[in-house]
């Protein structure tokens, strides 16, 4: 029934409609005694039919009527205009909480104000004995007071939230809302979404069942996903009687730790598991809000522990004072001269590595840590870390994601991945990706909405608008400087004027100020890496380059206005990291907090493993590398020396190393030559980049074998019949193509093929007549097969998220890794043409191994066990870091 304008209601003059619920429809009204305007509801006709139903409903109305809270909408009459039955409410001006989640979830510190309200509202009618049994996002009000709850204690009035006796079934009916209509499934849906396991069950609800939908309404807030999904009526009840909601620090990794509890323990399948009291869930909230906005994050320390044993009481105590300096003399405190320097470690998350380096940056608001950290198999992801709070969180949806960067206000990170720069929310949503960036060096996000990036490792800067668009050069290489890129953009002050760095063919670079408005360029500063501005005067950066095993971090005074150094650099820490050209790995904020990057000398276990993945022996107690190659005969293993410079040799037999390069350069991707007697492998020159070299074992000289342009060439696969060595080479243009080097009769380095993808490893069949390689295609890895020397029509492999590949000794199988560290055999065939057979899982790599080789026969495999992930890098984080200065 729809009750046309001017009807009236007893007093109550009908206005216009504002929607409809499962009681019936709601209208707005005048007030002619009052001269307000009001909410009235009519009940609906197969409600109101029934005299037991009808007093009911006026018995718990009156009683809901006596509620006098300013989160509960009040209950101002029930009345009877001839068979139409009606309630008047307060009319509530704003959107539903419902409304309000459709465009995305709640800023935390709303989530925790609103929050306590609803709970608050709740406490006062649990204690006069009302349960609202239907609380979900569509029956809060948002006004400018805060939150108001609606149809309070009436569900169970009209038996829509009472057990299976109260003869009116919840299945087939609409909820007490005053929301716009729905459809009958949706409404189901909607419905069951927030009911207790109890309530499924056909159980009498209490306010613990309340509770219940108050979690699932305070995750719907925090995350802007339902804390239970299905498909179906039917899975949706599965879920919410068996299944666990994701945790809220996968979805909003910014969320408050203490939420995530709170929730979980709302969230009990048993109701004597729950908290006990809407009371107590509003204090813990305001607790957590008001731990929150003295330290940007919520300490690690729970606020009622358990049962705690009496001799866990000092390491709790201990626990607490180190929380309390962090958050005491943390970057959000206003710092004077007399401020003390603090100094504390950041290990690696568990299972994962810091990357080397973690590109790390600090929020504008000096509170958290971004940072890239990935495992054994080269699956890396961007990491979220409060720096008062001891859990590092995963950032969903930053797969291969590089070199982050956070807006200007705090609440988005820019990074690259997948040849793209891409930009995510901090609310759970999904990257979207903003322009191309084939192989990027950096990027700076600016108050105007500007992205300065650099898309490849050679080249100048370009801009785009921060919401996507077409790329604009920003900068021009300085041919009489010998520029070859620039890199790493970091805004000043002004949010105009930009740091970068200019690499050249040296070790030493550049740092130089440009604008958005053009002009010329000023030289900055020339050091070992980019000068990164330390607000309010300082610039920090290295004092050498990237073959240096010394690296130091030296600071600078610094004008951001005339963008000019004054004095000598003073020395700030000694012994720091990075890797990259020009790059710093420093991450400065306005507060005063440095965050540097240490690493050590890796150690590993080599081990056997069966096709089982089952442990079958130990070559080798104590290896000082985590990764090497075997050479033909096994007798050797070709590896990078303890600190990742000039190449060793180490006999399997007798466990002695011998060092047979001694530049003191890195090196990497070691390739045995098929007779034993030669080794390709990959040097870091400095600015001159990664030479693919060959060292002959029967002499002391090692050789160039590709001098063609470009700032990286990795070597890949030596042909069994010597004849071609086979080359990785990124050029300036940022193109990732497979290259061929004759290693016989004379003749030049020429490309294999250039495709539209990136090509990423690759590997050779015993015949050389084939070739199989990991290209990097439309942001999916896919691998392909074809002839050689002579590119044919490409072949693809029909494999999921492959990794890594490589022939067998004899030809016929093809080992496949996938980024779950899992390893296949695929029987392939090449007699007539690349055929593929079938596939078999063989076992999974840890998160901590590294496979080395496949022996022979392919019955055995040797792994690299890491002995200690945690040595391998941290970073260390320097609070008031110019009282460094002080000390010098």
């Amino acid at each position: 029934m729809t009750l046309p304008t001017a009807t009236r209601l007893g007093p109550y003059e009908i206005l216009s409609p504002l929607g409809a619920g499962g009681m019936g429809e709601v209208y707005r009204a005048r007030d002619t005694r009052l001269g307000r305007d009001v909410a009235v509801k009519v009940l609906a006709h197969h409600l109101s039919s029934s005299a037991e139903v009808r007093s009911r409903f006026e018995r718990e109305a009156r009683t809901v009527s006596s509620l006098n809270h300013p989160n509960i909408c009040t209950l101002h009459d029930v009345g009877r205009e001839g068979d139409t039955d009606f309630l008047v409410m307060e009319l509530v001006e704003g959107e539903t909480l419902a409304n309000r989640l459709a465009k995305g979830p709640l800023p935390t510190a709303e989530v925790l104000r609103l929050g306590a309200q609803i709970a608050d509202a709740l406490d006062r009618a649990h204690r006069a004995g009302v349960i609202h049994r239907d609380l979900k996002p569509g029956n809060v009000m948002l006004a400018r007071s805060g939150a108001k709850l609606m149809d309070f204690g009436l569900a169970r009035a009209v038996g829509l939230g009472g057990p299976a006796s109260s003869g009116v079934s919840f299945a087939m009916t609409q909820s007490p809302t005053m929301a716009q209509p729905l459809t009958t499934e949706g409404t189901i849906v909607g419905t069951f979404q927030y009911m207790s396991p109890e309530q499924l069950e056909g159980k009498e609800a209490d306010a613990r069942s309340d509770l219940w939908a108050l979690g699932c309404v305070l995750y719907e807030m925090a995350t802007g996903k339902r804390a239970f999904e299905g498909a179906t009526q039917a899975s949706l009840i599965s879920s919410i009687m068996r299944d666990e909601p994701r945790p809220i620090s996968q979805v909003s990794p910014l969320s408050p730790p203490g939420l995530e509890r709170l929730v979980h323990q709302c969230l009990a399948k048993d109701p004597d598991d729950r908290w006990q009291s809407a009371g107590d869930v509003r204090r813990e909230l305001e607790w957590i809000r008001s731990s929150s906005s003295q330290s940007g994050a919520v300490p690690a320390v729970a606020r009622r522990p358990a049962r705690i044993p009496s001799w866990a009481g000092l390491a709790i105590v201990a626990t607490i004072g180190v929380a309390g300096w962090v958050l005491a003399l943390g970057p959000w405190r206003d710092r004077g001269s007399s401020s003390p320097l603090v100094r504390f470690d950041i290990a690696s998350p568990p299972d994962m590595v810091m990357a080397a380096p973690a590109e790390t940056d600090i929020s504008p608001d000096g509170r958290m840590l971004v940072f890239v950290a990935g495992d054994s198999l080269g699956n890396s992801h961007l990491y979220l870390r409060p720096l008062d709070v001891p859990d590092a969180r995963r950032l969903p949806g930053t797969d291969q994601a590089a070199l982050p960067f956070w807006s200007p206000d705090g609440r988005r990170i820019g990074f690259f991945a997948d040849g793209k720069l891409k930009r995510i929310a901090l609310d759970g949503s999904p990257p979207t990706v903003i322009c191309d960036a084939p192989d990027a060096r950096g990027g700076a996000w600016s108050p105007s909405q500007t992205i300065v990036f650099a898309p490849n490792n050679q080249g100048g800067l370009f801009q785009v608008p921060a919401g996507g668009g077409t790329p604009k050069p920003l900068t021009q290489l300085d041919a009489g400087r010998r520029d070859r890129g620039h890199r790493y953009p970091q805004f000043l002050p002004d949010g105009r004027h930009f740091l970068f760095v200019a690499i050249g063919q040296s070790e030493d670079v550049t740092t130089f100020a440009g604008s958005l408005d053009g002009g010329k360029l000023v030289e900055v500063c020339r050091a070992g890496s980019m000068g990164r501005f330390a607000p309010p005067n300082h610039l920090v950066f290295l004092d050498s380059g990237v073959n240096s095993r010394q690296r130091r971090v030296l600071a600078q005074r610094f004008d951001p206005g005339s963008r000019r150094v004054e004095g000598e650099p003073q020395l700030v820490l000694d012994r720091v990291n990075a890797t990259n050209f020009g790059y710093a790995n420093l991450a400065p904020d306005a507060a005063g907090t440095l965050v540097v990057q240490h690493w050590g000398d890796p150690h590993s276990r080599l081990i056997w493993r069966d096709r089982q993945g089952r442990n079958v022996g130990v070559v080798a107690e104590d290896v000082a590398s985590i990764g090497g190659s075997m050479s033909p005969d096994w007798r050797q293993m070709a590896l990078a020396g303890p600190t990742g410079q000039d190449l060793y040799l180490r006999d399997m037999a007798s466990g002695a190393t011998r060092r047979v390069t001694f530049e003191n350069q890195d090196i990497g991707n070691t390739v045995w030559s098929p007779d034993g007697r030669s080794i390709a492998f990959s040097r870091l020159f400095g600015a001159r980049g990664w030479e693919a070299r060959v060292k002959s074992l029967d002499s002391g000289q090692d050789s160039s074998l590709f001098a063609e342009q470009g700032l990286f060439n990795f070597a890949q696969a030596w042909s069994q019949d010597g004849q071609w060595l086979v080359v990785l080479r990124v050029d300036s243009t940022s193109a990732a193509d497979l290259w061929k080097v004759p290693m016989k009769g004379g003749g030049h380095a020429e490309v294999y093929q250039r495709t539209r993808g990136r090509e990423l490893n690759a590997s050779l069949s015993p015949d050389a007549r084939w070739i199989a390689y990991l290209v990097l295609e439309d942001e999916k890895r896919v691998i392909y097969v074809n002839t050689f020397p002579t590119p044919g029509i490409p072949i693809q492999v029909a494999f999921d998220d492959p990794v890594g590949m490589t022939w067998s000794r004899r030809g016929d199988v093809m080992g496949v890794a996938n980024s779950k560290g899992e390893l296949y055999s695929v029987q392939v065939s090449t007699a007539h043409g690349f055929q593929q057979g079938p596939s078999t899982r063989l076992f999974a790599i840890g998160r901590n191994e590294s496979l080395i080789d496949v022996e022979p026969g392919g019955q055995r495999f040797l792994v690299a066990l890491i002995k200690d992930v945690a040595a391998l890098t941290h970073l260390e984080v320097v609070l008031n870091w110019q009282a460094l200065l002080d000390k010098r």
